[in-house]
C-alpha cells in the first residue's frame, strides 16, 4: 500500500502533461497561421552589358615607293675571231692512212703500204710497212636496218708490232650514237701485219674512217660484238 500514493501522483502528473498538450493544440487551429502569399511577381533580367566599340583598325600605312635605279648598260666584249679548222676527209683505202709510232718522233702518210720514219735518235732512214691481214666488216645495228640509214665513223687505234689493234677512240661519226659500238667492235678484230726496215719497232697509230650500209643488215656476223 506504500506504493500507492506514488502511482497516483504520477497518474494524475501524467494526465496534466495531456491535458496541456491538447490545450495547446487547440489554441493553435482557433488562431490559425496566415501566410502572406505576394501575386505580383516582378522578374529581373540581367541586361548584358554593353560591348565596348571596338576601335577601329588602324589604316594600313601606304607602301613607301622604293627608288628605281637606272638599268645599268654593259657592253658585251667585242667577240673575237675564230679561226676555223678544215679537217680533210679520209677514205678507206691504205695509202690514205696517217700513221706514226708510239714513243719515236716520226709522223707522214703511209703511201703504198709503208711509211719512211727517222727512230729515236737514229739518222739512218727507216722504213715500217703495215698491210691489213684480217678485217670485217662491221655489223649494221637493226635500228639502221630498219630506218634505211648508212653513216660512218673515224676512228684512232694502235697497232702493235704484232699487228694487234689496241686503245680504239672514236673522232667523229654521222649519225652519231647509232653505228660506234659496231665499228669499235670490229676494229678489235682487226689484224695487221707490220714490217719494219730497221731495229726501231714500236706500236703504229693509225685514223681509219669506217663506212656501215644499212643494206648489209642480212650479213651480219653472229656473237662477235
Amino acid at each position: 500500500m506504500r506504493f500507492f500514493p506514488a502511482f497516483l501522483g504520477a497518474l494524475m502528473i501524467t494526465i496534466a502533461v495531456f491535458l496541456f498538450m491538447q490545450s495547446l493544440i487547440e489554441r493553435g487551429v482557433e488562431e490559425g497561421v496566415q501566410i502572406a502569399i505576394h501575386t505580383n511577381l516582378e522578374i529581373f533580367h540581367q541586361e548584358p552589358e554593353e560591348e565596348e566599340p571596338q576601335e577601329e583598325e588602324d589604316t594600313p600605312p601606304e607602301p613607301t615607293e622604293e627608288p628605281v635605279m637606272e638599268a645599268l648598260e654593259v657592253t658585251p666584249p667585242a667577240p673575237e675571231p675564230v679561226t676555223e679548222l678544215e679537217i680533210p676527209a679520209l677514205d678507206l683505202g691504205v695509202g690514205d692512212i696517217n700513221i706514226r709510232a708510239v714513243g719515236n718522233s716520226w709522223s707522214a702518210p703511209l703511201g703504198k703500204g709503208g711509211v719512211n720514219f727517222s727512230g729515236g735518235g737514229v739518222d739512218a732512214q727507216g722504213f715500217v710497212e703495215v698491210v691489213p691481214f684480217n678485217t670485217r666488216r662491221p655489223n649494221v645495228p637493226e635500228v639502221a636496218w630498219q630506218n634505211k640509214i648508212d653513216g660512218w665513223v673515224l676512228v684512232a687505234f694502235s697497232v702493235t708490232p704484232q699487228g694487234r689493234t689496241r686503245n680504239i677512240r672514236v673522232l667523229d661519226a654521222s649519225p652519231r650514237g647509232v653505228f660506234e659500238e659496231q665499228v669499235v667492235a670490229a676494229v678489235g678484230d682487226w689484224y695487221y701485219r707490220v714490217s719494219f726496215s730497221s731495229k726501231t719497232k714500236g706500236e703504229v697509230l693509225l685514223t681509219q674512217k669506217v663506212e656501215v650500209l644499212w643494206k648489209n643488215y642480212p650479213q651480219n656476223l653472229p656473237n662477235v660484238d
